[in-house]
């Protein structure tokens, strides 16, 4: 990927307002065959918090935009029903095939204190879970094998930490929303990967979205696409690469463009490709692509930092002569 010279643009305004209020949300997919669940949030230890309107900790389960009636989440008493937390600990979760996609949402407790928030899911049908001990018992006596032997939890699942305070005051909170090829768009928010959905889920396109103004208006993406389609640079809050088109990203890159001021980013990114290579970390415009051809962009770390304002020296004055 080729790296274009830079362009002036116009100065950012600064501004002394405090940042909005950062998102704590948390999502990821859950892959399932078709088959009967229990959804378990554990480890939450009592719900003391709110949040604006919802209580922390929290977790939301949901099937993806795009199937929206693909699953069926009820209560204890049968009606429906998509959250854990303060009123519900479990839900049931029907997948009618198999390659179902949960998408759980985690809202991290605000208390440091607190346990981490994670999700027990169990199987309920006839794969172990649901099957009477004592016919378990009496099978694993006689050798049966039409009868499953006995699993432990599917899975337990650590969703989210309790939020505690960012690494680096200099650090620059970043959302990237990710079109990945057969799902459509996810949000990832704080986690240590965009994308990574499963093997073959590549990214066709991603948007980065920043809070903090300054950086907003400083930082570029660009892409290069499975076609030999190379983007533009592009702005922070505008999609990178081709939504819906088939054709993967195979490469990325994220700079600071020029900008007037004080202001100044570094742009720290890595790559992760479908045969399994992680590239990275490049930076400041670098190109990160995988060593093999054509290998699509499956994930996405990101980081910008800012870095420390340079001292106003004072001018020296010239000796009268």
């Amino acid at each position: 990927m080729r790296t274009l010279p830079q362009t002036d643009a116009p100065a950012a305004e600064p501004s002394e307002a405090q940042e909005p209020a950062p998102s704590h949300a948390i999502a990821k997919l859950i892959p399932l065959e078709k088959g009967l669940y229990a959804f378990t949030m554990v480890g939450q230890a009592g719900w003391t918090g709110t949040g604006p309107g919802l209580a922390v900790p929290a977790v939301h389960i949901s099937s993806l935009p795009q199937n929206s009636d693909e699953l069926e989440i009820t209560d204890v008493y049968g009606h429906p029903a998509a959250w854990l937390g303060a009123r519900h600990s479990t839900v049931f979760l029907k997948s009618p095939r198999d390659s179902g996609l949960a998408l759980v949402t985690t809202y991290a407790a605000r208390d440091p204190a607190r346990p981490a928030t994670k999700l027990e899911i169990r199987r309920l049908d006839d794969a172990g879970f649901a099957l009477p001990v004592a016919r378990r018992e009496t099978s694993s006596r006689t050798g049966d094998a039409t009868w499953p032997a006995p699993i432990p939890p599917l899975v337990v699942l650590p969703l989210a930490d309790p939020i505690a305070a960012p690494p680096s005051a200099a650090e620059i909170r970043v959302e990237i929303v990710t079109h990945i090829h057969g799902r459509g768009d996810i949000r990832f928010v704080d986690e240590p990967w965009a994308g990574r959905a499963g093997p073959g889920f590549s990214i066709e396109s991603f948007t980065v979205l920043l809070r903090h103004r300054l950086a907003a208006a400083a930082v570029e993406y660009k892409g290069l696409t499975a076609a030999g389609v190379e983007t533009d640079w592009i702005g922070s809050g505008s999609p990178c690469g081709i939504r819906g088109g088939d054709t993967p990203l195979i490469g990325f890159a994220v700079r600071q463009k020029a900008i007037a001021g004080d202001a100044l980013f570094d742009c720290e990114y890595s790559g992760y490709f479908h045969s399994g290579a992680i590239v990275g970390p490049c930076r400041n415009g670098a190109p990160c692509l995988s060593t093999a051809a054509n290998d699509p962009l499956e994930g996405i770390q990101l980081r910008i930092i800012e870095r420390p304002k340079r001292p106003n020296l004072p001018r020296r004055e010239r000796p009268p002569d």
